[in-house]
């Protein structure tokens, strides 16, 4: 039999999933589900293993932490080796007994000295070894006196016992089938077992036998090891983490499977045994499973007391130093503990201590440690927690809440309190709870039901959807006003606003007039929505017109009486739902009182994050992009250090951003560093949808190529990430037609965009390349008509960047004798902060400029035209710019006829100009140049802005040859 046919089971196939006769490494499978999940490359190992042991021995340490499948890995390998005709002898270990010496050893051989006679078929490769098998290589009497009686070894030495078990291994494998001898967690094997079955692995070369080993890795693996092969077994890669979980746990929310992830940290058996965390057990606590527990902590029932109780109070509280829990720990003993209680833990390979704080070794080690630990003693330790904590802290409340049974009022009330103070922390999971826990501890079933629709619409905002569900169902058991009762049931029959927009969950059918389900209690229809009385409905109100006003999108209806209901709610034109909600709904006929609003930067200190991410969504949506920017950076500079989770949500609206101020090469960017976190540590597949099809929209613009198709796949995914992704891929589509000079297609699909109302306002951050269009297909009295009507409509709420994209767009589309006039006045405008705008307006010019036979000034300007589209990332306009220089009579060197070149650059440049232009002439992004000088990728562009029209240059590809030194040949 040729290697390549050998333990043909152990081989993975064409999609990296083993064949279906192996026995399952983390599952028993069903009908279509994987059996071992990503393991392809330590399954080929093991296949390679085995041939090698087959024709020359070896030996071989699969080395793992608990639950990494060590020994699923063992037992696949075992009846691949069976099955290709193989004997094998095996034994296990037990972790947290103390087996007798030579107990391991035993189980190897005893098939062989148990049976002296086997009558079976000696060609059958499935029957036990024999004696005869042995023959007289070693006494095998002598042998059994060791192992089964305990007498001395010959000689008295360890060396006989070590050589004779050698031999009759080797025995065994030459008296037929090749030998594979499985030993499962050989470290948890007795002291005398473990050396001897060293000392065979060091010496298998030369015999037809595998030695196959599972330990548990360094920090707790013995020395004698050191040197032998090993396997390192480490944990499953995210995707394939979460394959195991959807294949064998389906229908868990999306909340859960992240939890599930992180705390599972790839670990296999974790994956499968960890509980769904539940909110409402009390007292909180890290949870686990028999099994698991069993697995990763077998030894944790043994160890001193004061050590276990020091061990709850870090899994209760594990951010916190070991000083603070000594003390926690202290007072839930009763005894003065010192540093010397975490050393049992640390030899037992349960915790590591860096000097600060102790860690535990796999984050499902916490609720391994604690797993069935009494409910009163877990409050003991929660309340010993509040003790020693500051006074009034987000922990120190949370941990006293949990210390105490049945109601206290003035417990909630703090909880209420400092539920803000966690979401400024950057812990917003934590604020839900506390408001949860709130709602338990209140006594008024007001003040419960207060409490506990604020931590769903919480819940609801965080993107919690299952959880918000299921605590509005529980929310509706309690008065909460006409406003809150509508909020509450919108919450159980829509999904989350900010992924995608909130659906129905239920239609119903036949309503009773008046009741449930009908016109009238519809809580998407703001016009039954009663008016807010009080403070406490305002609120409601605010947070019903956030839930509901993606739904409204595209009902013109209902949205003019969200508007009505929005103009009712006294003092609040400076909320962020109530901007945001009015934005969604019309973005164009309420852009001026939308971006009137925005809160100066000075007082963004006082607002929190989540309130500056709806203000740059609001400003996005009314056209600020540079504003809509502005805010989004704010968010990231205070959020996402701590909430690394959110940072591709941030990327991907950093990027729209990027996106509509036509600062392309940046866009693509931040979507491609959406895309690569969306898609590796975070999971998080719509974003990445999303961020591949407008990094693909973003390339087309830049290079005025098609973009590739679109799945339907991908389409559905990007829509809950962005629920407008289709308006804006169709006008970054037809805009990426004018990049690419394909006026005569791009005209009537700007021109549909920009009359179809859901389009509309998206449509407007192309209005300068409609201009564009228009005018080289010589359409400009029609352009003029169509803009005359959109500034018509939008009246006295045009926000002053729209208006400016106006003055553009009728200067583009200027004849002959307004030109000059036209071009005055724009110019005229400070269009510092709008290089998108100021780029064509300056190409426009230009041409009008070549025209009329101005030719120098002509080339200063296009000059200028082409540095601005370089700094942007336009690389299709490039070519089209260089014929309009040669048309205004530039030579190919980049000179006017007469004209002459200075000797050198540095004639022209400053230092760092020069450097600058010598990194981009290499083919450096500003991006990259930025990070070598330390400077903002717009400091860089601003910097090529000025350096290619004195170096007569157009394009990057042209540095290269203007910094040439003419001198050198």
């Amino acid at each position: 039999m040729n290697a390549q046919g050998r333990f043909s089971s152990l081989a993975a196939d064409e999609n990296g999933q083993p064949a279906p006769s192996l026995a399952p490494l983390l599952h028993q499978a069903g009908p279509g589900d994987p059996g071992f999940v990503g393991r392809a490359a330590e399954l080929r190992a093991l296949r390679d293993f085995l041939v090698e042991a087959t024709d020359r021995g070896a030996a071989l340490v699969v080395c793992g932490q608990a639950g990494a499948g060590k020994s699923a890995l063992l037992e696949a390998t075992v009846q691949a080796a069976r099955a290709d005709g193989m004997r094998v002898l095996r034994c296990a270990g037990i972790r947290g007994s103390n087996p007798p010496d030579l107990s391991g050893l035993l189980q190897i051989v005893w098939p062989v000295l148990a049976n002296p006679a086997d009558p079976t078929d000696p060609a059958d490769p499935h029957r036990s070894p024999t004696a005869d098998d042995v023959g007289d290589a070693v006494d095998l009497d002598a042998l059994v006196r060791v192992l089964v009686d305990g007498a001395p070894a010959p000689g008295g030495g360890h060396s006989w016992l070590a050589f004779a078990v050698l031999e009759v291994l080797a025995a065994v494998s030459r008296a037929g089938q090749p030998l594979l001898v499985a030993v499962d967690d050989w470290d948890a094997l007795d002291e005398p077992s473990r050396q001897v079955l060293t000392f065979v692995a060091r010496r298998v070369q030369g015999h037809p036998l595998a030695l196959l080993m599972t330990a548990r890795p360094e920090s707790t693996l013995p020395n004698p090891v050191t040197g032998l092969p090993t396997l390192p077994l480490g944990p499953l890669p995210p995707a394939e983490s979460a394959l195991l979980l959807a294949s064998r746990r389906p229908g868990l929310g999306a909340e859960t499977v992240r939890e599930l992830l992180a705390t599972a940290a790839g670990n296999p058996l974790a994956l499968l045994e960890l509980p769904v965390p539940s909110e409402d057990a009390l007292p909180g606590m890290p949870t686990s499973s028999d099994r698991l527990a069993s697995a990763m902590a077998p030894g944790a029932a043994c160890l001193p007391t004061g050590t276990r109780d020091l061990l709850l109070v870090a899994a209760l509280h594990p951010e916190a130093d070991l000083p603070l829990l000594l003390s926690a720990a202290s007072r839930l003993s009763g005894t003065e503990l010192d540093f010397a209680a975490l050393d049992p833990a640390e030899r037992a390979g349960l915790v590591t201590f860096d000097g600060t704080r102790p860690y535990f070794g796999h984050p499902a080690m916490a609720g391994a440690i604690v797993h069935g630990t009494d409910p009163h003693r877990c409050r003991a330790a929660h309340a010993a927690l509040a003790a020693v904590l500051p006074p009034g802290s987000v922990r120190t409340l949370w941990h006293h809440s949990q210390a105490v049974e049945g109601h206290d009022p003035e417990l909630a009330a703090r909880l209420e309190a400092v539920h803000g103070d966690a979401l400024e922390r950057c812990e917003p999971t934590m604020a839900v709870r506390l408001l949860r826990r709130a709602s338990d501890l209140h006594l008024s079933p007001a003040d419960q039901g207060r409490c506990a629709l604020r931590a769903t619409q919480l819940a609801q905002l965080l993107g919690l959807e299952r959880m918000a569900r299921t605590m509005a169902h529980g929310a509706l058991r309690y008065p909460l006003g006409p406003l809150g009762t509508l909020c509450a049931e919108a919450l159980t029959r829509i999904g989350h606003a900010d992924a995608q927009p909130p659906t129905y969950r239920t239609a119903p059918t036949d309503p009773v007039p008046g009741g449930p389900g009908s016109a009238a209690s519809d809580p998407t229809d703001p016009a039954h929505w009663p008016t807010p009385v009080g403070a406490a409905e305002q609120e409601n109100a605010l947070e019903l017109a956030r839930i509901t006003a993606p739904v409204l999108v595209g009902d013109d209806e209902r949205s003019e009486a969200l508007l009505a209901f929005l103009d009712g709610i006294p003092d609040r034109a400076d909320d962020s739902r109530w901007l945001h909600a009015m934005a969604m709904v019309r973005p164009l006929d309420r852009a001026g009182t939308v971006l009137a609003g925005m809160p100066a930067d000075r007082h963004l200190t006082d607002l929190p994050v989540r309130d500056i991410e709806r203000l740059g969504q609001a400003a996005m949506l009314a056209g600020d992009a540079v504003r809509a920017m502005d805010l989004f950076r704010q968010a990231e500079r205070r959020r996402f250090h701590a909430l690394p989770d959110q940072l591709p949500w941030a990327l991907l609206r950093q990027g729209l951003a990027h996106l509509g101020m036509g600062s392309w090469a940046q866009a693509e960017h931040a979507f491609r560093r959406c895309a690569k976190l969306a898609d590796g540590a975070y999971r998080q597949d719509h974003h990445a949808a999303a961020a591949r099809l407008l990094q693909d929209v973003v390339r087309a613009l830049r290079t005025g190529t098609p973009a590739g198709p679109r799945s339907a796949r991908d389409l559905a995914a990007a829509r809950r990430s962005m629920p407008a992704i289709d308006s804006v891929l169709a006008v970054c589509t037809a805009w990426a037609l004018v990049e690419g000079g394909d006026s005569a297609s791009a005209l009537p699909a700007l021109s549909s965009l920009l009359r179809a109302p859901h389009t509309r306002s998206i449509a407007l951050f192309a209005l300068v390349a409609f201009a564009e269009a228009a005018k080289a297909e010589q359409a400009s009295p029609e352009a003029l008509a169509m803009l005359d009507r959109l500034e018509t409509e939008l009246g006295a709420q045009c926000p002053a960047v729209v208006a400016l994209r106006f003055t553009v767009a009728r200067t583009v589309l200027a004849d002959e004798h307004d030109a000059q006039a036209m071009f005055k006045r724009a110019f005229d405008e400070d269009l510092s902060r709008w290089p998108y705008l100021e780029a064509p307006l300056r190409l426009a010019e230009g041409r009008w400029l070549r025209l009329r036979r101005q030719f120098a000034d002509a080339q200063a300007t296009l000059r200028q035209a082409a540095a601005a589209f370089t700094m942007l990332g336009a690389e299709a306009r490039a070519p089209r710019i260089a014929a309009e220089l040669r048309a205004s009579g530039e030579r190919a060197d980049g000179s006017a006829p007469g004209a002459s070149r200075p000797a050198a650059a540095r004639d022209l440049l400053a230092a760092r100009e020069l450097r600058i232009a010598e990194l981009a002439a290499r083919g450096l992004s500003n991006r990259e140049i930025g990070e070598q000088l330390g400077f903002a990728p717009r400091t860089i562009g601003a910097y090529l802005y000025r350096i290619f029209p004195r170096l007569g240059v157009t394009s990057r590809a042209q540095l290269a040859e203007a910094l040439r030194d003419p001198h050198t040949p």
